[in-house]
């Protein structure tokens, strides 16, 4: 599976138990829920089905309830359109209001300025503000075109005290809570008070998601970093912020959008019109592989489908493609850039640093981070490690929330089981539940040695396996077969006697483990002939003659 992690607006076309299976299996990471399309009723539907598929898959798809917000619109217009000419002047007021266009919104009289310029219809039609009243404002169109019933209205730059959540949006948030999905995604955020305010109501609700800030206007863009600041995830909706900003800016606004975040450790979501033409077609244009490539080098981590998987006829290829582009991009790229500086815990965000380091030095083949917040995943997917990250948690809804954090594959242990489990019995339960297997090193990011899920204080490197015993290492690893006897035909000889033994008996072999020390003329011979030797070796349980076991030639560790 890729790095980067891949959400789907659930729709008509894949809200399917058979469909749904086969986008899990090729990588989604978390459904979203458009509530401008949905009822209260559907949310609990949804969380329901994903539900039965985690546990049937044993995955960890997260559902985000994507919160409509207070939209800025026009009123309806007598035949429902409303013809508007490129030099004509037109009042706009606010409903009720004696105007050619009525607004949903009076707040927008309280910002507006002369010379600004008002958008109508998605930016189709711009006007040029040129006088504001009390009740209404009159402005010049600078284009032709038509008006329909309930356009969207945009006044670029400006932060319009419309509120951020209206009512229909905090029976979605009771519905959500009640469900006890994993994600609120508020739209149209403006600046850090709007995030507050939605976090506010959650709690006040009883609940605990975490929030995703849709930066789509140019005030959200402007105010990216205070946003970040108090948000668990960043989105970059490149549709309303294409319309908001000129069509050149978004893509240098979505690298800085990503930048800014990931300076404060925020992981990033981009959306809008990742495979649009997948709506109809079977494969994406070469433009969409290439916008998504770009994304993930702009260190996003994760990609969001709309439509594509929602209305489209292709919803399991679209998440397939995004998987595959994922995967390869992400081969040919290494060293993506941390934040130089995180601003929670020092200590954590130090050992999670400390992690990446080591993990590049050793070749170590995982990260596994024993986090009961969910934090610690978080700070070293921050840092961008080269390896997967397995962040063992003790609930499901953790792991649920945990799924958007790029590189993190979460691993759920049990609430009772995870009280003062042993380091050695949570290697066993990594290797039966994750691609993990005996022989692969990990490094292990944990709390004090008989709490590992309590505050992460430690960073160490082990093998996975069942722990036998120790030496001091000279050669490479290897993986055989273990005799006592120098006449059998192993790969591995245990001698746990002194003195040398003849090296016609012992040229065979690939390793040697000696209980005790050797000379050094012995040893550089052993190594001569290319065999790996551990000496001063102490063994923590009786191994059996022919017993497969993994000698670490790098830590000195067996395992069986």
């Amino acid at each position: 599976m890729p790095k980067t992690k891949i959400v789907a607006t659930i729709g008509p076309k894949s809200l399917d138990e058979t469909v749904l299976k086969q986008m899990i299996s090729y990588g989604l990471s978390c459904v979203r829920i458009n509530t401008a399309h949905a009822d209260q009723d559907y949310v609990k539907t949804v969380k329901r089905l994903i539900d039965r598929l985690n546990s049937s898959m044993k995955s960890n798809v997260g559902v985000m309830v994507d919160l409509k917000g207070p939209e800025l619109r026009t009123g309806e217009f007598k035949n429902h359109q409303f013809p508007v000419k490129k030099g004509e002047k037109y009042s706009l007021g606010p409903e009720g209001a004696a105007a050619d266009i009525t607004l949903s919104h009076k707040e927008i009289l309280d910002v507006a300025k002369e010379k600004d310029i008002i958008l109508l219809s998605d930016g189709l039609i711009r006007m040029k503000i040129l006088k504001v009243g009390a009740d209404k404002l009159i402005a010049e169109s600078q284009d032709n075109g038509v008006l329909r019933d309930r356009s969207r209205v945009n006044l670029p730059g400006k932060l319009i005290p419309v509120g951020t959540l209206t009512d229909r949006d905090r029976t979605f948030i009771k519905a959500g809570i009640e469900a006890d999905v994993e994600f609120f995604a508020q739209s149209f955020v403006q600046s850090k008070e709007s995030v507050l305010e939605l976090e506010e109501s959650i709690s006040g609700m009883g609940g605990d998601q975490f929030i995703v800030s849709k930066i789509e206007t140019k005030s959200g863009f402007q105010n990216i970093r205070e946003i970040a600041k108090v948000s668990d995830f960043i989105m970059v909706a490149r549709g309303d912020l294409g319309v908001e900003l000129p069509l050149k800016e978004v893509a240098i606004a979505q690298k800085k959008i990503i930048e800014e975040s990931h300076k404060e450790g925020v992981p990033t979501i981009v959306a809008t019109q990742m495979l649009e033409s997948m709506v109809k077609a079977s494969s994406p244009t070469r433009a969409e592989v290439s916008d998504v490539t770009n994304a993930i080098m702009d260190n996003a981590d994760a990609l969001m489908l709309s439509e594509e998987s929602a209305i489209g006829d292709y919803p399991v290829a679209a998440v397939s493609y995004l998987s595959e582009i994922a995967e390869f991009v992400e081969s040919k790229q290494k060293n993506l850039v941390g934040p130089e500086e995180y601003l929670g815990n020092r200590v954590a965000f130090s050992i999670a640093r400390s992690a990446k380091a080591i993990a590049e030095d050793i070749d170590a083949d995982a990260i596994l981070a024993f986090t009961k917040t969910g934090n610690t995943a978080k700070m070293i997917s921050a840092v961008r490690p080269n390896v997967p990250i397995y962040a063992a948690v003790t609930s499901q809804k953790m792991a649920n929330k945990l799924s958007l954090y790029r590189a993190v594959e979460p691993v759920v242990f049990s609430s009772e089981g995870s009280m003062g489990i042993d380091l050695l019995s949570a290697l066993s339960f990594f290797e039966a539940h994750t691609p993990l297997r005996k022989g692969n090193r990990v490094v292990i990011t944990s709390g004090a040695p008989y709490f590992l899920f309590g505050g992460t204080t430690e960073v160490r490197v082990a093998t996975i396996g069942t722990f036998i015993g120790r030496g001091y290492p000279n050669g490479r690893s290897i993986k055989g077969r273990l005799t006592r006897n120098p006449d059998e035909k192993r790969e591995i000889l245990l001698v746990e006697h002194d003195g040398d033994i003849p090296f016609e008996k012992i040229g065979k072999f690939q390793a040697i483990i000696f209980t005790n020390q050797i000379s050094h003329r012995y040893s550089e011979s052993l190594r001569g002939m290319g065999i790996t030797i551990l000496t001063s070796t102490k063994l923590a349980s009786y191994v059996k003659d022919g017993e497969e076991v993994f000698v670490d030639g790098e830590t000195g560790v067996i395992i069986s």
